[in-house]
Order: structure tokens, then C-alpha cells, then sequence
């Protein structure tokens, strides 16, 4: 089941939608047996990376950057150790 929001993807929502992967993947490896966790976690996370490139596509063709977004994502990315984050909300700005 693919959770991508392809639609409309979103670069936030994307990266939360790979920390519930990584989630997903730590439990698997530490807390159950079940190897469905990971099979779930792989899925989570390979949707996650899909819905970022897509919106860092969606932004790259609207050359207006929106530095209230940028801001905010670079605090998120900051906040979570994301550094891909924080450079893409610098790259807002």
C-alpha cells in the first residue's frame, strides 16, 4: 500500500512520513521478530523519498521561493537532524 501523496507532495510531509519509516524499521529490528515491520518500513520510507523529489521537482518549476516555508522547514530539519531538510528550507529563503 503506497502512502505517497503524489497528488500534492508535500517536502514536510514527506519528511514525516520517512521518520514513521524509520520508526517502523527500529521496532523491526528491535522490538518484534515480525519481519513484516521492515517490509513495511522499506515501503514507508522508499514513498517518503518519492513524495520529496517530487515536490522539490513541483517547487524547482515555481521559481518563486516562499521564505516563510524555507524558515520553517530549515527550524523542522534543525530540530529533527535532517540536514537535507535544513538545506532545502536555506534554499527557500
Amino acid at each position: 500500500m503506497s502512502s505517497s501523496n503524489t497528488d500534492n507532495p508535500s517536502m514536510l510531509h514527506g519528511h514525516a512520513a520517512y521518520v514513521a519509516g524509520a520508526a517502523k524499521e527500529a521496532i523491526g529490528t528491535y522490538v518484534s521478530s515480525d519481519p513484516s515491520w521492515k517490509t513495511s518500513a522499506a515501503e514507508t520510507k522508499d514513498d517518503a523519498v518519492a513524495e520529496m523529489r517530487a515536490a522539490k521537482a513541483q517547487n524547482e518549476s515555481h521559481p518563486g521561493k516562499n521564505e516563510t516555508v524555507g524558515k520553517v522547514e530549515e527550524k523542522l530539519g534543525g530540530a529533527v537532524g535532517c540536514e537535507g531538510m535544513v538545506d532545502e528550507g536555506k534554499g527557500r529563503q
